[in-house]
C-alpha cells in the first residue's frame, strides 16, 4: 500500500541536489563544448597561421562558431564535423576561407637611437621572438615594434626574419625589407667587413628559396682615403688600402697588370665610400710609374699622392724619371716623389791640347807659277782661266736657302709624326731621342727637314724638347712651333692630364720660346659626371665646367629631402660640351624624384638608372629623358618598379592611393583661365584627397602644382599658374579638416611634363596636381 507522506520529503532532496549539480555544472559543460568544438574545427579544416583564430560560443547545447580556415573545403568538412561532436544540438554561425596577404612584407630598420620592426608576422609568438632578438643584436637601443599577424607568410618565414636581425649590426644605418620570397638591405654598412659580410648574405641568403634583389648598401666613408701598391725587389706587388666598388677594383687590378705583366698581384683592399676625385686616374698613374721603379710604394691619402723608391740601375735614365714625374705634377700638384738614383758617374778625362803645327813649305818643291800672255798670237782666245770668269755685268749665281716650314708634331693612335724645319742635325737628333723616350709604344714618322740659315731666338731644340713634354699629356692632338711661338690643340683623357698639362705652362718656359696667349684649347674626353642619390644623401663626382654649375646642382639637393646629404667629389675642369652643365640639373633633378638611382653623362650622352614605387614619377623622368635635355644631348633611361618597401608603412599606401587619385582625374581646373576656379571634377577630387590624408596624418605632402605650355609663346605665365592652383587645392583641404602644418605648396609650371609635348594625351595629362608624401 502506497504511502507518499513517506516518500515524499525523499523526493524533495533529491531535486534540489539535481538542481544545485546543472548550475554548478552548466559552466564547465559549456567550457567542454566548445574546446571540443574547436578542436573539431582544427582537426577538419586545419590551422591556419595568422588567420583569424577560430572560436566557439555555447548556450546550452548550440553553439555558434567563427573564424578563418584555409580553404572552403574546409570549412565544410569542420561543420560537419562539428554538427557529429557529442554534446552538439545545433551548429551556428560559419568559417570562412582566409585570403593570404600579398605582398607579404615585413622590414627591421636602424637609426642612431632606435629598432623599428614593422609588417607582418604569421603569429604573435613570431613577432615575440623578432622583438627579442632586436633587443639583444642591439642592447640600449629602443625597439619599436610595429609587426602585425596576417596570413600568408613564405615558408621559411620565421627563420628569415631571425637571419635578418642578426645582419641588422653590420649596418650603421639602414633598413632591411622582406617582400614574399625577395629580400633588399639597403643603408650604410658599419665597417667594411660589414658590408663584405652583407654582401655575402645577398649573394647567398641564410634560408633557402630566398633571392636579393638590388638596393642601396653602401660601403662605410673612410676619412682620409688611403690606397696603396707595394712594388717589392722579390717581384710581388701588394695592394693596400679602399676601393669604392667592385668595377674599381677590376679596373685597378687591369691597370696593374698591364703594368707588371709578368708579376703576381696581391690584393688586400677592403671596400669603402669617400675615394678623392680623380682616384681611378691617380690610381692607374701610380701603377704606371710604379712599374718604372726597380722597387718602390705609390701611395695615395686623401687628396696627398706619394711615390717612393728605387730609381732604373741606369744613372741618366733615373735622372730622367725624376725629371719627367716632377714636370707632369705642375706647381698645383699633391704628388710627391722621392726617388733614389745611383750615384754619378765619374767624369771622362779631358783631351790634352795638340802641339800647333806650323804651316807647309811648299816653294821648295813646286815650280813658280808661269805669268800668262795678255793675249793669244792671232787673237786667240784667252786661256781656259779667264774663259771661266764671268762675262762684264753678268752677277754670279746666289744659293737661295730653303723656304722655312713650321715644326709640328701630331700624337695619333698609334703613331707619332714629327715634321717641319729645324736648323741643323744635333737638334734634329735630339728631337728624335726626346720623341723616343716619351713616346716609347708609337711608331715615329721623321718628316723634319734640316734648313740651312735657320736662326731660331733660342735653344730649337729645348723648345721642341719641351713642346713634345706637352704633347705627351695628351691622348691625341698636335703641338707646333712657328715664329718661336708655341701652339697647342687636342684631348687630355682625364682631369689628372689637363691639370699636368696646365701644370707644365705654368713653370718655366725654354729661352726664346712664346706660349699662346688666352685660354687653352685642349679639352678633356670623355667629359664626365657621375651622379647618385638614395635615402642616404646624393654623391656627385667627376667634371663641372664652373663654379655656377656646381653651385647649381647643390641647390636642387639642398631644396630635396636630401638637403644637407650631398658628398660632393667633382673637379672644376673647362671645355665642357654646350649644354652640359642643364644636361647634369635635369638628370640630378630627375633622380631626386626617384627612390634610388645614379646618371652618368658622358660627353653629350646621359644614362640613368633607377628605381620607383610610383608609376607617375617613372613617366615624368622618362618623359623628361626624352624632351628635357638640351640639343645634341642624347639619353638611356631605364627607370624599374621598385620591388621591396613600397606598401610597408602608411605613407606608402597613402601616396599610392594618392597617385592613383591623379591618374584617374588628371584635369582638375579649366583650360585657359588666369584666376583658378574649382570645377566639379575639382571639387570631388579634393574630398577623395582629403579622405586619403585623413589616413596619415603625422606626414607632410608636398602639393605639385603642374601645368601644359599652352599660351606661353604668348607671355602667358604658367610657373604661376601652377603655384596659384596648388595653393587652391591647399586652402580647400584645410578647409576639409587637413592640417595646414601638414601641407606645402609648390608650382612646376611645365617643367615636368607627364607625356611628351605633342602627344595627342599631353594637354590634359600635364595639367595637374598631383601629391608627394614625405618618406
Amino acid at each position: 500500500m502506497s504511502q507518499p507522506t513517506r516518500w515524499l520529503w525523499g523526493v524533495v532532496p533529491l531535486a534540489l541536489l539535481w538542481g544545485t549539480g546543472n548550475f554548478v555544472q552548466d559552466d564547465a559543460i559549456q567550457r567542454d563544448v566548445a574546446v571540443r568544438a574547436e578542436r573539431a574545427v582544427q582537426a577538419g579544416a586545419g590551422a591556419a597561421p595568422g588567420a583569424k583564430p577560430v572560436t566557439a560560443q555555447v548556450e546550452g547545447r548550440d553553439v555558434t562558431i567563427g573564424g578563418e580556415v584555409i580553404s572552403a573545403d574546409g570549412a565544410a568538412k569542420a561543420m560537419t564535423q562539428l554538427r557529429s561532436e557529442f554534446g552538439v544540438r545545433r551548429a551556428l554561425g560559419g568559417l570562412s576561407q582566409v585570403v593570404a596577404q600579398k605582398p607579404y612584407s615585413w622590414f627591421v630598420s636602424r637609426l642612431p637611437n632606435v629598432v623599428t620592426i614593422g609588417g607582418f608576422v604569421p603569429d604573435l609568438s613570431v613577432a615575440d621572438a623578432n622583438a627579442a632578438a632586436a633587443g639583444a643584436a642591439l642592447p640600449g637601443l629602443r625597439i619599436d615594434d610595429r609587426q602585425t599577424v596576417a596570413f600568408g607568410a613564405p615558408e621559411g618565414f620565421p627563420a628569415m626574419t631571425a637571419a635578418m636581425i642578426a645582419a641588422l649590426p653590420q649596418l650603421a644605418s639602414g633598413r632591411i625589407a622582406l617582400d614574399d620570397g625577395r629580400f633588399c638591405i639597403e643603408g650604410k654598412a658599419a665597417s667594411p667587413e660589414a658590408f663584405l659580410a652583407l654582401e655575402a648574405i645577398g649573394a647567398k641568403p641564410p634560408v633557402a628559396g630566398y633571392s636579393a634583389v638590388p638596393c642601396g648598401l653602401e660601403p662605410p666613408t673612410i676619412s682620409p682615403y688611403r690606397w696603396s701598391a707595394t712594388h717589392e725587389a722579390s717581384g710581388t706587388v701588394t695592394l693596400e688600402g679602399f676601393v669604392p666598388d667592385e668595377a674599381t677594383r677590376k679596373q685597378i687590378l687591369a691597370a696593374l697588370q698591364d703594368s707588371f705583366p709578368s708579376v703576381a698581384i696581391s690584393d688586400a683592399t677592403k671596400p669603402g665610400a669617400g675615394a678623392p676625385a680623380a682616384f681611378l686616374e691617380k690610381v692607374k698613374r701610380a701603377a704606371a710609374e710604379l712599374a718604372r721603379l726597380r722597387s718602390g710604394k705609390a701611395e695615395i691619402s686623401g687628396d696627398s699622392y706619394v711615390l717612393s723608391g728605387l730609381g732604373p740601375a741606369n744613372y741618366a735614365a733615373c735622372q730622367a724619371l725624376r725629371l719627367q714625374i716632377a714636370q707632369l705634377d705642375g706647381p698645383d700638384s699633391v704628388a710627391q716623389a722621392t726617388i733614389e738614383c745611383p750615384p754619378a758617374p765619374p767624369p771622362e778625362p779631358a783631351m790634352p791640347p795638340l802641339p800647333e803645327i806650323p804651316a807647309p813649305i811648299l816653294h821648295d818643291v813646286m815650280p813658280a807659277p808661269s805669268e800668262a800672255p795678255s793675249s793669244a798670237p792671232g787673237g786667240a782666245a784667252a786661256p781656259a782661266a779667264d774663259a771661266a770668269a764671268p762675262r762684264p755685268g753678268a752677277s754670279a749665281p746666289v744659293a737661295r736657302p730653303a723656304p722655312l716650314l713650321p715644326w709640328t708634331a701630331q700624337r695619333l693612335d698609334d703613331r707619332l709624326r714629327l715634321a717641319g724645319s729645324v736648323p741643323n742635325a744635333a737638334a734634329r737628333e735630339a728631337i728624335l731621342a726626346q720623341a723616343g723616350r716619351l713616346f716609347g709604344g708609337l711608331r715615329i714618322e721623321d718628316g723634319m727637314e734640316t734648313a740651312a740659315g735657320m736662326t731660331p731666338a733660342g735653344d730649337f731644340a729645348a723648345s721642341a724638347a719641351y713642346a713634345l713634354e706637352a704633347l705627351s699629356k695628351l691622348k691625341q692632338g698636335s703641338v707646333s712651333i712657328r715664329d718661336n711661338a708655341l701652339s697647342i690643340a687636342g684631348e687630355a683623357a682625364d682631369a689628372a692630364g689637363w691639370q699636368a698639362l696646365r701644370g707644365q705652362l705654368a713653370g718655366a718656359v725654354p729661352s726664346g720660346l712664346s706660349l699662346p696667349a688666352g685660354p687653352m684649347t685642349v679639352t678633356v674626353r670623355p667629359y664626365g659626371l657621375s651622379l647618385a642619390t638614395d635615402r642616404g644623401g646624393a654623391r656627385i663626382s667627376g667634371y663641372l665646367p664652373d663654379e655656377a654649375a656646381r653651385a647649381a646642382l647643390h641647390a636642387l639637393v639642398a631644396e630635396s629631402p636630401l638637403g644637407g646629404k650631398l658628398d660632393d667629389g667633382t673637379v672644376i675642369l673647362p671645355g665642357a660640351p654646350e649644354g652640359f652643365a642643364q644636361a647634369a640639373a635635369t638628370a640630378l633633378t630627375d633622380l631626386l624624384r626617384l627612390d634610388m638611382g645614379s646618371a652618368t653623362l658622358t660627353d653629350r650622352t646621359v644614362t640613368l638608372r633607377g628605381l620607383t614605387c610610383r608609376d607617375l614619377i617613372r613617366n615624368e623622368v622618362e618623359t623628361s629623358a626624352a624632351s628635357g635635355l638640351p640639343p645634341g644631348f642624347t639619353a638611356d633611361v631605364v627607370v624599374s618598379p621598385r620591388q621591396t618597401g613600397c606598401v610597408i608603412d602608411p605613407p606608402a599606401s597613402c601616396q599610392n592611393d594618392l597617385d592613383g587619385l591623379t591618374r584617374q582625374n588628371p584635369v582638375l581646373f579649366a583650360q585657359g583661365t588666369a584666376v583658378v576656379e574649382l570645377d566639379a571634377v575639382t571639387e570631388r577630387v579634393i574630398a577623395e584627397a582629403a579622405a586619403i590624408l585623413k589616413k596619415c596624418p603625422g606626414s607632410r605632402v608636398t602639393i605639385e602644382g603642374h601645368a601644359n605650355r599652352d599660351g606661353e609663346r604668348r607671355g602667358f605665365d604658367n610657373l604661376d599658374l601652377s603655384q596659384r592652383r596648388a595653393q587652391r587645392v591647399r586652402d580647400e583641404l584645410v578647409r576639409r579638416g587637413i592640417d595646414a602644418a601638414q601641407l606645402e605648396v609648390k608650382g612646376f609650371g611645365a617643367a615636368r611634363p607627364l607625356l611628351p609635348y605633342g602627344d595627342p594625351q599631353a594637354r590634359e595629362m600635364n595639367r595637374r596636381v598631383q601629391f608627394t608624401v614625405a618618406k
